[in-house]
């Protein structure tokens, strides 16, 4: 079955990986929803915003990619 959404495979220390199961376990939430909520906070930064506006990276969509 394929997946609805893009995948990526990361490859993280392992208390990294240990720490996001444990907080993943007490907010009740998956890993895949801690790491991709961290990813919307770097996404909404400042400094990615200004690269996104200078490149049109929101109009992807527009141009094919």
């Amino acid at each position: 079955m394929k997946s609805a959404n893009p995948q990526i495979r990361l490859y993280l220390p392992k208390e990294t990986d240990r720490l996001l199961k444990v907080i993943a376990g007490i907010k009740g939430a998956s890993v895949n929803a801690i790491v991709n909520e961290a990813i919307d906070r770097c996404l909404n930064e400042a400094e990615q915003k200004e690269i996104i506006e200078k490149f049109n990276l929101n109009r992807l969509d527009e141009i094919g990619q």
